[in-house]
């Protein structure tokens, strides 16, 4: 059975404008990423954009595709699309979304914790970038279990 451990869910947040927004805050020590999922709350722009997820670690560098390498483009993506971040594999797989509303982009988004979950992420942020300066929200969900004690993720 998988275990997706907590889950945070944040406020729809704007597309960052050719840059890195923050989405999450990774605080007290590591943690294991089970999921990301995020939901077009607000109809993006039709022009082309892409969208990656990684981290920012405290004190370091942002690494921004390190979780989910830039999608395809997101030009005119509706409200009620869902962007999910594949299992990982042997590197950041391409962040993929699905059109239909409610419906998650692939099949199987599960990962099982043995196989060693999808991405150790230490304290600092969890981020998203885009290519382009677009209009739309969206809103972002993670699933998590502390690696380190105390280790939690909060919304921003």
């Amino acid at each position: 059975m998988v275990s997706y451990g907590a889950i945070v869910t944040g406020g729809a947040k704007t597309l960052p404008a050719s840059t890195t927004g923050h989405l999450f805050t990774v605080a007290g020590g590591r943690v294991i990423i089970t999921t990301v999922t995020g939901v077009v709350t607000t109809n993006i722009q039709a022009q082309a954009c892409t969208i990656s997820v990684g981290n920012t670690p405290t004190g370091g560098s942002a690494s921004v595709a390190s979780i989910a390498a830039a999608s395809s483009s997101v030009s005119g993506v509706a409200v009620g699309a869902t962007f999910a971040v594949p299992p990982y594999s042997s590197g950041a797989a391409a962040l993929v979304f699905s059109t239909v509303n409610g419906v998650l982009p692939t099949a199987d988004l599960g990962i099982s914790l043995d196989d060693g979950g999808l991405y150790l992420v230490p304290a600092g942020t969890i981020d998203w970038t885009t290519s382009a300066t677009n209009t739309g929200a969206v809103q972002w969900t993670v699933g998590y279990v502390p690696y380190d004690a105390g280790a939690t993720v909060t919304a921003l």
